[in-house]
């Protein structure tokens, strides 16, 4: 799908196809957007603008962390932009071209972001006059979005946070929750470092340098990067939290279970005794050695259980 955005009428046209190209000139061109690009349109866009995707595409694959280079005659950017399914985030890897005012994009995905700069453009055109501003308002966007996804991902935390002090806890689900938290805030975290370095790199070039847009989405990425930092230890302590509402529970099994053990010493030993087999023992021969040893054995239980409540161990 190949959609095209040109001036016309003091005001943003967008058209569907390549049809376009022929009936307008490229002073009036702002944006193409390459939206999962056949090989028909791949190959009439290239001879168009004379460039060859897979060569600029494999230049930059050849180092990893290449996510921008300009030449004299063109600016060429890959990003990975955020995109949010049920339970989980997922990257799209996003190609920019920037030739003299011109911005086309190829991609493979149906991101929110180019939605949303869709409708911002048809809202207020006269805001994107060139294809540097919609580069510009995309990259906005996008940041907008992952900012949005970390402050709900904070939100959830502090619901989480609150559910510790149910009585019906399950601390099993709180910590692949907080695990989930973890890596979902990793994961926009690598966005907001992937943006940083093209926004940097974007202010370094003369087509941008004295953009104020992108200084202040500078300072955004930024910021976010800090509440980031913010959050893992939000969640770190949350973890803490959890860890030793555990180990106060186990304390109290474990405390139960050693009071009734000790509870239960005494007339162990006192039944012990009496269940020796030696002939002569005198308390046998006793009409009243039964109850005696049954009154030995409660007494005993009832003597450890005052002490320890004396004590303040119960």
């Amino acid at each position: 799908m190949v959609r095209i955005f040109f001036h016309k009428n003091e005001t943003i046209e967008k058209a569907d196809g390549l049809e376009v190209l022929k009936k307008i000139s490229s002073e009036h061109l702002l944006w193409i957007d390459l939206q999962f690009p056949t090989t028909e349109e791949q190959d009439q866009i290239e001879k168009y603008f004379d460039i060859n995707f897979n060569e600029q595409e494999e230049e930059s694959g050849l180092e990893s962390n290449v996510r921008f280079y300009e030449t004299g005659r063109f600016i060429f950017i890959n990003s990975n932009f955020t995109n949010k399914q049920e339970n989980y985030y997922e990257n799209s890897l996003i190609n920019f071209y920037l030739l003299d005012g011109i911005l086309i994009t190829k991609r493979n995905a149906d991101l929110t972001s180019f939605a949303e700069i869709f409708k911002k453009i048809k809202r207020n055109p006269k805001a994107f006059n060139s294809g540097n501003e919609i580069l510009e308002g995309i990259l906005e966007t996008e940041v907008d979005l992952d900012s949005d996804y970390l402050e709900y991902i904070s939100k959830e935390i502090v619901q989480l946070g609150k559910n510790l002090s149910k009585d019906n806890l399950n601390e099993e689900n709180v910590l692949l929750k907080i695990n989930e938290h973890q890596e979902s805030t990793m994961f926009l975290r690598e966005g907001f470092v992937d943006k940083q370095r093209v926004v940097s790199s974007l202010i370094k070039s003369h087509s941008f340098i004295s953009s104020p847009r992108l200084k202040i989405l500078i300072k955004d990425i930024n910021s976010m990067l800090e509440f980031s930092s913010f959050i893992f230890k939000r969640l770190e302590y949350l973890q803490n939290t959890l860890m030793g509402l555990i180990t106060i529970e186990q304390n109290k099994a474990i405390k139960i279970f050693t009071i009734v053990s000790v509870v239960f010493m005494p007339p162990t030993l006192i039944a012990s005794i009496y269940g020796m087999n030696f002939k002569w023992m005198p308390e046998l021969d006793s009409s009243y050695g039964y109850p005696m040893a049954l009154l030995f054995i409660v007494g005993s239980s009832l003597l450890t259980l005052f002490i320890f409540k004396r004590k303040r161990w119960l």
